[in-house]
């Protein structure tokens, strides 16, 4: 079966680009590079902390796709891999049948099985020993401004690393109305109501 064929392509594309995330991947973990490590910033599901709004639907999507919270450089790696290997399977099995038939079916099995890929794999890899720590020891501690802006009854996300140097994401605004705090702001947690750390800039920040 042609594997450029038009049926074909977007399942070939995919073991492509499995093909070279693996290799990425394999390299900066042997080189201990962290190549990756900026995706798990950015969908922020490395992390455990319970501040993290997760009843949105995107963060419910992660959560699905990702119980074990495992890197999301491997949740990559495992869609691309399985989403190639459901559709050349599928084509090969049934003949190249046109993608508006083929790309729904595949991508709902791919959804499907890597939640179970990425449940195996979490519970495969080591496990790191952490401490618990509360909240309320934020209070006093700086936190760096993620979001473009955070002001009064308008909330951003914050990054903040605890005792153990351990990193939480934690939700931000100005304790004064007139304050307000744009991306890259270090600002310090000077006082917590529900789930929202209020903040204010220090001199010298």
């Amino acid at each position: 079966m042609p594997f450029l064929a038009p049926e074909m392509l977007p399942y070939s594309v995919a073991f492509m680009i499995f093909t070279l995330f693996a290799f990425l991947e394999l390299t900066s973990l042997i080189l201990g590079w962290g190549l990756f490590d900026f995706l798990d910033d950015i969908f922020s599901i490395n992390h455990t902390d319970i501040e993290l709004e997760s009843t949105t639907s995107l963060g419910s999507f992660f959560g699905y796709i990702n119980p074990q919270k495992v890197p999301f450089s491997m949740v990559l790696v495992s869609f691309f891999f399985i989403f190639g290997f459901t559709g050349t399977l599928l084509q090969n099995i049934l003949g190249l049948l046109p993608l508006i038939i083929t790309l729904p079916t595949v991508f709902l099995v791919t959804f499907i099985l890597l939640r179970h890929t990425t449940n195996l794999i979490g519970k495969l890899l080591p496990k790191e020993t952490t401490e618990v720590v509360s909240t309320d020891s934020f209070i006093g501690k700086k936190a760096l401004i993620l979001d473009p802006i955070a002001k009064k009854d308008f909330p951003a996300r914050a990054k903040i690393k605890d005792i153990y140097d351990e990193t939480h994401y934690i939700r931000v605004e100005p304790f004064d109305k007139a304050d307000i705090f744009v991306e890259g702001d270090e600002v310090i947690v000077i006082e917590k109501s529900n789930l929202i750390f209020f903040v204010e800039k220090r001199l010298g920040f």
